[in-house]
């Protein structure tokens, strides 16, 4: 497994580092701290996971995630000293898959980076779904409907997946919590509502408006 952390302090890529490879011996990471240079290794490395921080000192991390989504749907898991709910907000709107402060629990943070690529993974194996005009591809986290396609990150392919197999169901936060990072962080409802707005603007996108209904109290739910 190959793993890219964009950081610029040398003592939370120290961390980071030795977290993972305690849990992945054989990985191979690559570090940087510029947001430039990061962006030329997400698309050289072709990294199965990235680790991102904010406050680079030569551009925003927000604008490295922007453009590296503009061409991959590699997990990205911002890990900032950042905290403010607009921040948190903007990262995932973006399309990060996981938004974690520092200073952070090491076992936590490891969990979180595990259920990530479990998920991915789980989601990549998962069988093609289709209903009338709407074709999901689990494996590429890709929409299609009337001949029109969008790509997914890896959270919203989860989401998206979740509630396919559940159609006409409506599936609660915490269900989704669970299909997506393996557990129900604190601040999951206010991270699921992000990612949900993000997911129903991409489907909006190829004409699927009001594909996904919300059940006041209950969960969301696609329509039969």
């Amino acid at each position: 497994m190959k793993i890219l952390i964009v950081e610029d302090d040398s003592a939370i890529v120290e961390l980071v580092s030795l977290c993972l490879r305690v849990s992945w011996p054989d990985s191979r990471i690559v570090f940087t701290g510029l947001a430039q240079e990061g962006i030329e290794l997400a698309d050289k490395e072709n990294p199965d996971l990235i680790i991102l921080d904010l406050g680079l000192p030569d551009r925003s991390g927000l604008e490295l995630l922007k453009e590296v989504r503009t061409h991959s749907n590699v997990p990205v898991i911002i890990l900032t000293v950042r905290d403010e709910e607009s921040d948190v907000v903007r990262g995932l709107e973006l399309g990060a898959d996981d938004y974690i402060t520092k200073p952070f629990r090491q076992m936590e943070f490891v969990s979180r980076a595990k259920a990530l690529l479990r998920r991915q993974r789980a989601s990549d194996s998962g069988s093609p779904i289709s209903i009338g005009q709407f074709h999901f591809s689990a494996s590429r986290r890709q929409v299609t409907c009337d001949g029109q396609s969008v790509k997914l990150t890896t959270t919203e392919g989860k989401m998206l997946y979740c509630l396919a197999q559940n159609m006409g169901k409506p599936v609660s936060h915490n269900d989704l919590s669970m299909s997506i990072w393996g557990e129900v962080p604190a601040d999951a409802a206010n991270s699921i509502r992000v990612h949900m707005r993000n997911l129903r603007q991409k489907l909006g996108d190829i004409g699927m408006q009001g594909a996904i209904m919300t059940k006041s109290g209950t969960g969301y739910f696609i329509k039969k």
